[in-house]
């Protein structure tokens, strides 16, 4: 056997060993290691389903037909341009911009982690240069989890999503100029409540001017208007409350607000 032959022995056989050691690290041998997550060889580990990886992938396109629809359904889809920089072995960070035609920038994706997965979005303004949106994956399942609502550049509304449903918030914080004003919940009611959970918020905490927490209200029965209040006054009053835009159950229930009743916000 010439070298040649053996040189090309030698390569086939360590091919098949590589292909083998790779097949071996997704096979469980032990009942310890069968409730296991198989990963990809290399180690990356996804564990998003692939709806959720396909509509992340197709994020920044989807959100900006979403808005040229809403505002012109009979709009012409536009494709973006896509622009990928620092996608390198020296710096894994990367980041993905999309451009309209115009070249005006439209989204841009960030992989925080440089595991080849984005985990932020930020949306534009038709100028390119103005925040309208910001979406963050923050566990890696393909699913956004905090979508932050920006006006003229500053944040207006912070949404949460817990129960890993994008068409709903379970959490929605409300600012303004920068200051929290109020936060809305959706939370388990007390056993006998009608419903024990409610398909809308139906728990609040309102701030002061400066973000000081000054109340709290409940909805325990769901049906829009609130049950309990907990403020300052120990009593509930329509007018105070018209800020907040709540309404009250006729036979509403108060206490005082006390020192060691904090917010709950995330």
């Amino acid at each position: 056997m010439n070298m040649k032959n053996i040189s090309l022995l030698l390569s086939t056989t360590i091919l098949l060993l590589a292909v083998s050691s790779c097949k071996d690290k997704k096979k469980t041998t032990s009942d310890k290691e069968k409730n296991k997550v198989v990963c990809n060889c290399p180690k990356i580990r996804v564990c998003a389903s692939k709806q959720a990886m396909a509509a992340k992938k197709e994020r920044c396109q989807a959100w900006h037909n979403q808005k040229l629809e809403a505002k012109n359904p009979k709009a012409e889809k536009i494709k973006l341009k896509k622009k990928e920089l620092y996608l390198t072995k020296v710096n894994p960070i990367g980041v993905v911009k999309y451009f309209r035609p115009d070249n005006s920038l439209a989204c841009r994706e960030v992989d925080l982690n440089g595991d080849g997965l984005m985990d932020l979005f930020y949306f534009f303004d038709t100028s390119g240069k103005i925040k309208i949106e910001a979406h963050q994956d923050e566990d890696r399942d393909g699913i956004i989890d905090r979508k932050t609502i920006f006006r003229n550049g500053v944040v207006r509304k912070e949404l949460f999503n817990t129960d890993g449903d994008e068409n709903t918030w379970e959490i929605e914080k409300t600012y303004n100029n920068g200051i929290i004003t109020q936060i809305a919940y959706i939370v388990i009611n007390p056993p006998g409540s009608p419903e024990r959970v409610c398909s809308k918020y139906n728990y609040y905490e309102n701030f002061d001017a400066n973000g000081k927490l000054i109340s709290i209200s409940w909805d325990i029965d769901c049906d829009g208007d609130m049950d309990k209040v907990i403020n300052e006054k120990g009593e509930y009053s329509s007018e105070e409350y018209k800020k907040f835009n709540l309404k009250a159950d006729k036979s509403i229930k108060a206490r005082q607000l006390k020192p060691e009743d904090k917010s709950i916000k995330p």
